[in-house]
């Protein structure tokens, strides 16, 4: 523990563990019209095939927690981001659909296992140094994220294929992570409990662990929202050239980055509480002006207002349900990240049918309703956090 004290080497290890996830989920996006084109997919098939990512990761939850405990943090990120970059690589072979739904099964399965990993990482040390850590750590997400999607599209833009794109950036993504993640926890740096027995719910889960992970579902929904339907709302519902939609997106992905990097602080100074409810508030402001304002200045400033605002609620959240007393740390990561993800699951595609019915427009605003009901809860169960 006095090793963990006096180096800042897990830190930055818990960082750059969440840098690979980001780097890795975003060079999957740019290969999506290669995918489409390969194997002349329509835009449903397309969509059910990008749904065995999200099965994948669905699947994986319930032996999160399990890998963590037997194997320790270290081992199981080792070997998830190595299965990870093997499944990228052969996504971006192009070889067949089947191929293709079975490697994002595994993709978002390794996925899975190494947000939960470096999340329960992240509370255990949050809880050895007394201070607080989760939302820079999300910040390495945040960051891989923009590395990602940045390398792959300058590659790209030279002229490689799919396949060299993917080698070279899971190469310096797999170097990253076997030389910069060697202080995460091993085996025997684990927990073995996180609470006395006395403390244990008899059903098992802590209600408060099932409120936390369905605040998590709205506000990955929300962030969903802006991913996936961002670029599509500036183009159709503003008019925006599709050559610079994407960069409406930019304006929150930076935004939720640099807000991230700063959450920790942000924190210690005001308290969770304001931070987290605080933060909901922007975030349906953001998204209530981007529905209503019909302009594209607003538009940007709009979903530059969802980052802001969204950016350390799931961290602070994961933070919050380290220390719900009752039940283990990596199984109540493991649950609030089973609710989270459902939400990313389950989010675009109810915000396509509000849309196919009323508009996007009326999606965002119902978005903005959702992240009031997130600022209500949350000033709520964080009083005394």
């Amino acid at each position: 523990m006095s090793n963990v004290k006096h180096s800042n080497h897990p830190l930055i290890s818990n960082r750059v563990a969440f840098l690979v996830i980001g780097c890795l989920e975003a060079s999957w996006s740019p290969i999506v019209p290669f995918v489409k084109s390969a194997f002349a997919l329509d835009e449903g098939r397309l969509g059910l095939l990008m749904l065995c990512s999200g099965l994948g990761s669905v699947a994986a939850l319930p032996m999160a927690g399990y890998f963590c405990s037997r194997y320790g943090v270290k081992r199981t990120v080792w070997v998830s981001g190595i299965l990870m970059i093997a499944a990228l690589m052969a996504i971006a072979s192009l070889l067949s659909p089947w191929l293709t739904a079975a490697m994002l099964f595994v993709f978002g399965a390794c996925t899975i296992l190494i947000d939960v990993s470096a999340n329960v990482n992240g509370i255990i040390l949050e809880r050895r140094l007394d201070h607080h850590l989760m939302s820079g750590f999300h910040g390495g997400y945040s960051l891989g994220t923009l590395i990602g999607a940045f390398l792959m599209s300058c590659l790209f833009s030279l002229g490689l294929v799919p396949l060299s794109a993917v080698v070279v950036t899971t190469g310096l993504t797999l170097v990253a992570m076997l030389f910069g993640c060697k202080g995460l926890l091993a085996k025997a740096n684990m927990p073995h409990e996180s609470s006395p027995k006395k403390e244990k719910h008899r059903g098992g889960v802590p209600p408060l662990v099932i409120v936390v992970g369905l605040m998590c579902f709205v506000m990955y929904s929300a962030e969903g929202a802006v991913l996936g339907w961002g670029a599509v709302f500036a183009h159709e519902n503003r008019g925006i050239d599709m050559r610079f939609a994407g960069f409406f997106y930019v304006a929150f992905a930076v935004m939720m980055t640099l807000t991230r990097f700063a959450g920790d602080f942000i924190v210690d100074r005001l308290g969770r509480r304001s931070v987290v409810a605080g933060g909901a508030l922007l975030a349906a402001a953001g998204f209530a002006v981007t529905a209503f304002v019909p302009h594209a200045a607003a538009t940007v400033a709009g979903f530059a207002l969802v980052g802001l605002g969204a950016a350390n609620l799931v961290p602070q959240l994961v933070s919050f349900a380290g220390v719900i007393p009752g039940i283990a740390v990596q199984n109540a990561v493991s649950i609030i990240n089973a609710l989270g993800y459902s939400g990313i699951l389950v989010g675009p595609v109810a915000i396509g049918f509000i849309a196919q019915h009323f508009g996007l427009e009326t999606s965002f605003a119902v978005i903005a309703v959702c992240c009031f009901v997130v600022a209500s809860v949350t000033a709520h169960i964080l009083k005394k956090a």
